[in-house]
């Protein structure tokens, strides 16, 4: 969830960057991945939800624990807080980690 989440940070910006250069048809692309990685961060949040619900565990706590354990690097801002909410990934996940 950490690495397809970053897309929904970084790609609308490179969208907006073809869009000046006139290559719109990259830019439809782009937003593809974008509608997809939304998708797909909802699909891991979905199950990760029903893991810790399951287990009785807190699930912000729990990712913020796993994030630093497994993850090399720090989650930076800017985040696309929008675009992760439509996830199901909200702020309380991520927003402790951000360095």
């Amino acid at each position: 969830m950490v690495l397809e989440a970053r897309a929904l940070d970084i790609t609308p910006e490179t969208i907006v960057r073809f869009t000046r250069f006139g290559d719109e048809r990259t830019a439809r692309m782009l937003q593809r991945i974008v509608d997809d990685e939304i998708r797909h961060v909802a699909a891991g949040t979905k199950w990760f939800l029903w893991s810790m619900n399951r287990s009785g565990a807190n699930p912000q706590e729990s990712y913020q624990e796993l994030v630093r354990r497994h993850f090399r690097g720090a989650v930076k801002p800017p985040f696309n807080d929008s675009a992760r909410g439509q996830a199901g990934l909200t702020r309380d996940f991520y927003g402790p980690l951000a360095g």
